[in-house]
């Protein structure tokens, strides 16, 4: 069997919040009927107060989802971070127990799991499903030392989506699919940048119109991607990365194709 990887339709594995209606259970941050302009009403000073940090956490968590590609893990992390800090700009003193029935709140809120494993015979489905716990750790790192220096969150994209792909070729390989890869096309789509995990980034070619595409292209020519970053700069990452934009098979895969 082969597979032509020009008809793959693979989303990226967003995962979309849920919007939680109705009252919510006792032990719970939210207040009843929060989507209401009169849920603090009634509420005990404790009670509007625990509101408050779920509304304001909720709305910052949903402004800059966390990537499913860094793990479960790593991204409730991230979240505890987040309600801490806007803990901390409170008047009202939040014990531990309380930040933590908040941030329960909205893992579940923002749908906060792992996601199923990939499944080769799938049409359709995630390429972040065939990443291992090892891959989403390094991207994690990768990940958090972009946050922390202000690097670019593209290119943590890019290695991500590289790497779940040589994954899915890898699976399928040992499956025993034969995997064809097809020349760049003169018609590639552009990349759309409207939302980080759901830019198709399979599609990448030196025509696309974007600068950001353009500068790896440059950096690839000159041999060593993600150059902002040393969590990407390992054999591992510019392999992956390096073939998708080329649209070639990973070097650690040729032996086995």
């Amino acid at each position: 069997m082969i597979v032509n990887t020009e008809k793959l339709n693979f989303d990226t594995g967003k995962a979309n919040a849920k919007e939680q209606v109705g009252v919510a259970p006792a032990n719970s941050s939210r207040a009843p009927e929060a989507n209401t302009s009169h849920s603090d009403i009634g509420l005990s000073q404790k009670g509007q107060s625990l509101n408050s940090l779920y509304k304001l956490s909720l709305s910052a968590a949903k402004q800059t989802p966390s990537p499913v590609y860094i793990g479960t893990k790593k991204r409730v992390e991230l979240l505890a971070e987040s309600v801490n800090e806007i803990a901390k700009q409170s008047e009202y003193k939040y014990t531990p127990d309380e930040i933590k029935r908040v941030i329960d709140d909205i893992t579940v809120d923002m749908n906060i799991v792992d996601i199923p494993p990939g499944d080769v015979n799938a049409n359709s489905g995630s390429v972040y499903a065939f990443l291992n716990s090892d891959d989403k750790k390094k991207l994690a790192d990768a990940y958090q030392f972009a946050l922390d220096n202000n690097t670019s969150l593209d290119d943590v994209r890019i290695a991500a989506f590289s790497l779940g792909r040589a994954r899915y070729i890898e699976a399928k390989i040992n499956s025993g699919t034969t995997w064809a890869v097809h020349e760049l096309k003169e018609n590639s789509k552009n990349m759309e940048t409207d939302d980080a995990e759901a830019s198709d980034v399979k599609n990448l070619s030196p025509r696309t119109d974007s600068d950001y595409v353009k500068s790896l292209f440059e950096q690839l020519h000159k041999g060593l991607l993600f150059l902002s970053n040393p969590y990407l700069r390992t054999s591992l990452f510019q392999d992956v990365s390096s073939s998708m934009l080329l649209n070639q098979l990973p070097a650690f895969l040729k032996q086995n194709a």
